[in-house]
Formats: C-alpha cells, structure tokens, sequence
C-alpha cells in the first residue's frame, strides 16, 4: 500500500474523531444552557445530568466514560466493517520442513 493510502486513511480518522468531539461538544452545551427551557420531570433530569456533568470529579468521570464508550462503539463499527481477523496458516509436515531447512 502507498502513503497516500495510509495518509488519507489517517485524514478520515482525524475527521471522525474530530467530529465525534464536536457533537458531544455542541450536546454538552446545549444541555447546560438549555435545560431549564424543558418542562416537567424530563427538565429536572436533564438538570441533573447537566449538574452531573458540570461538578468537578464527576465531569471527568463522566467524560472519560463517555469517551469509553465511543471507543468501544467504534472500535465494535470497525470490526464489523473489516471483518473477522482469523488468518489461517499453512502448516508444514517433516519432510516438508526438511526440504525447506536445506534450502
């Protein structure tokens, strides 16, 4: 495979990455200024969630779970796509690998 191959390859991941980081950037966000704006009980958990996620030890908790998960996630996407890794390997019998020990 060519560099090029490798290098826009890389190019995807980044942009993946980087977009994923947005989104949950722009729900964050949105979830700490709009909360309020719900009504009922869906607003007050949403409250809640956006106090979870905002107090020092549990936000980086919360985000590193996060952030567990979406590797997980695409790590599962990744491996369904490509599909399975099992690689068969021929095996040599004696004299075979004794023909090919003398060459």
């Amino acid at each position: 495979m060519s560099e090029d191959h490798f290098t826009e390859k890389r190019g995807g991941q980044i942009f993946v990455g980087g977009a994923i980081l947005f989104v949950l950037t722009v729900l964050v966000v949105s979830l700490l200024i709009g909360w309020r704006m719900i009504p009922g009980w869906v607003g007050e958990s949403f409250g809640m969630l956006a106090g979870v996620l905002s107090s020092p030890f549990f936000m980086e908790a919360s985000f590193g779970m996060i952030g567990l998960l979406i590797v997980i996630g695409l790590n599962i996407w990744r491996r369904n796509r490509e599909d399975d890794e099992f690689v068969s390997m021929e095996e040599l019998d004696k004299r075979d690998a004794a023909k090919a020990g003398k060459s």
